[in-house]
């Protein structure tokens, strides 16, 4: 007579564990109606072993170990199951009551924490450690730190008031615009898509910011080596926060496509050919872009009679 064995649940380690809460906390302070094929991927991206239905049986049963309070089942859209989700930024159990070191690696996390205004992190020098400290909103200032000031929305408008100068294609009816806009990034953001100049504003803000950032870490006493050092960290942290929403937004697409969860982990990886960047950067060009495009001539008529059909 056969028997069948069933394995015990997996566990995480403590250190995981913390790195997940952090992470979630990060991306998800308080959201409402994600999908759980978005938050399964993010939360397989941040796990040694990402097999989920192998080592707590689903999602679902790995958020109702260890997230039963944070996260929320919501209902159902098409194929796909919806949650609520609401971290305590504050939290003593996030373990950032008291100062901490910061890990010298390239992490997404860091990367929000860092250029997030609406993240309760605050940030410290340490002279004597020379490391650069994390710890929740609130948590008294020890005697031998120093504060990094953290990026506000005041420094992001400044942002965007710097860019709006330095653009010569915006004229002053452009600027005025641009300005009103600034006070939201959201809004701005949109405005520079719909002006074509997405691409341009997106590479001035990162670049500001990792500035700003480390001329504040560099005020606080950090040697020039450490500053370079944690410039080049940061870059590398907003590249992969960057990747993974990408990633992100591959996923919630093939999800509401209806394709059955199994494909849904694939995602490009390799580079991609000439004619996809073509094709992409048109996105970012204005309608003034458009007009002064060199296109070979053949190329040209032949999509104008695919378009009038009569190729």
């Amino acid at each position: 007579m056969e028997t069948s064995t069933t394995l015990a649940p997996s566990t995480l380690s403590t250190a995981e564990l913390e790195r997940l809460r952090l992470a979630l906390t990060a991306q998800y302070p308080l959201a409402n109606g994600i999908l759980g094929s978005q938050l399964g991927a993010f939360i397989r991206r941040h796990l040694t072993d990402p097999d989920l239905k192998r080592r707590f049986g689903g999602l679902k049963d790995f958020i109702a170990r260890y997230f039963p309070a944070e996260i929320a089942w919501r209902g159902r859209q098409g194929l796909d199951d919806l949650y609520d989700i609401c971290f305590s930024l504050d939290g003593p159990e996030l373990g950032r009551s008291i100062w901490q070191r910061i890990p010298a690696e390239p992490s997404s996390v860091l990367w929000s924490a860092v250029t997030n205004p609406s993240i309760s992190v605050q940030f410290a020098w340490s002279a004597t450690e020379k490391s650069l400290l994390q710890a929740s909103a609130g948590v008294a200032l020890l005697d031998e730190l120093t504060a990094i000031e953290k990026l506000t929305k005041v420094d992001y408008q400044n942002f965007a008031m710097e860019f709006v100068d330095s653009q010569e294609s915006i004229d002053t009816n452009g600027r005025a615009q641009a300005i009103e806009k600034s006070v939201s990034s959201t809004v701005f953001t949109k405005l520079m898509r719909d002006k074509g100049l997405l691409a341009k504003w997106e590479e001035f803000r990162i670049g500001r910011v990792l500035r700003t950032f480390t001329a504040r870490l560099a005020i606080c006493g950090a040697e020039p080596s450490i500053v370079d050092f944690w410039a080049g960290i940061l870059r590398s942290s907003q590249q992969m926060a960057r990747s993974m929403r990408r990633r992100e937004s591959v996923a919630s697409l093939v999800a509401r496509s209806g394709q059955p969860p199994a494909n849904r982990e694939y995602l490009p990886t390799h580079t991609p050919d000439s004619r996809t960047i073509a094709i992409k950067t048109m996105e970012f060009l204005s309608d003034s872009d458009l007009s002064d495009l060199n296109l070979p001539l053949g190329a040209v008529m032949r999509a104008l009679r695919s378009l009038t059909g009569s190729l």
